[in-house]
């Protein structure tokens, strides 16, 4: 991150309209990819990646908080 800041340099990394992306999914159709499978595993993977990482970063807030109470 303090890299990037630094120096780094933030460009458009996708059309605003999707650019070909409705192509390159057809693409991928075409060499058997299940794509509507593939999003809704994606996404129910994504939501237990999110839902682990809030519930680990809650645990940490609470041990520092704790942590905290101890020392005053």
């Amino acid at each position: 991150m303090k890299a990037f800041a630094d120096h780094g340099r933030a460009e458009v990394a996708m059309a605003a309209d999707g650019g070909d992306c409705d192509a390159v999914l057809a693409e991928f159709g075409k060499a058997g990819v299940d794509v509507d499978a593939l999003a809704e595993r994606l996404q129910d993977e994504g939501g237990v990646a999110f839902a682990k990482s809030w519930s680990e970063l809650m645990d940490v807030i609470a041990s520092k908080s704790a942590a905290l109470a101890r020392a005053a």
